[in-house]
């Protein structure tokens, strides 16, 4: 399948989408489609892909396997934001403890059901990852159930 854009074409109407000048805290706010979940999303590369991640790499730094990019603390509540500045690598587990942290996780992911299930089958003996991995969320969400941080009211 051939691509609709050269690289070239495709970086200029990346960076047309990015919002440079409005923010009193230096984010660059993409301004193309988002997410629910407020995360810019385009596609490159045939897949859609975060575009904090893709402003990252455009700009020429590279991420290592096994990390994420997390935002900056001035990127509170503005997921969308591209500025290579305020991203750092880290590894999945520490991006999940600075989330729970900051309290910028979805906390809705998980319900009432689906956290017992959670909790019956630590009792087995099922490894966090394995639970992780299979509700879809971070250890660190499995964690803070175990120890009653999150849904203690259950």
């Amino acid at each position: 399948m051939p691509r609709k854009y050269s690289d070239e074409i495709f970086e200029q109407k990346f960076w047309e989408k990015v919002d440079k000048t409005s923010d009193a805290s230096g984010c660059w706010l993409w301004t193309g489609y988002k997410h629910r979940q407020g995360y810019g999303y385009v596609s490159w590369n045939y897949k859609m892909t975060l575009t904090h991640i893709v402003a990252y790499l455009l700009m020429g730094n590279t991420i290592l396997d096994g990390f994420d990019l997390a935002h900056s603390g001035n990127c509170k509540g503005k997921p969308h934001c591209c500025n290579p500045e305020h991203l750092t690598p880290k590894t999945r587990r520490e991006n999940c403890l600075d989330r729970h942290r900051d309290q910028t996780f979805i906390q809705a992911k998980l319900n009432s059901e689906q956290v017992l299930e959670i909790r019956r089958r630590l009792a087995l003996g099922e490894t966090h990852k394995d639970i992780a991995k299979e509700f879809g969320v971070c250890r660190a969400t499995i964690s803070m159930i175990s120890s009653g941080k999150n849904w203690n009211h259950l």
